[in-house]
């Protein structure tokens, strides 16, 4: 997650059903909290407004 270019809109914590993110309020920003449960369907790229989000296949996350 490139976090220069996520604006905090949240379309990623409620497009990804492996709760791989989380809100971080004092930043006011996504954050990945949990990336072992990202199984790579790239939904949260895909949605992301402002392509913030770059899914590495097969890389630690």
């Amino acid at each position: 997650m490139d976090r220069d270019l996520c604006v905090g809109c949240g379309v990623c914590l409620f497009q990804c059903g492996r709760d791989v993110f989380s809100f971080d309020p004092e930043a006011e920003k996504a954050v990945v909290a949990r990336p072992q449960q990202c199984v790579d369907c790239f939904i949260c790229e895909e949605y992301c407004p402002e392509q913030a989000i770059r899914v590495k296949v097969g890389k630690p996350k």
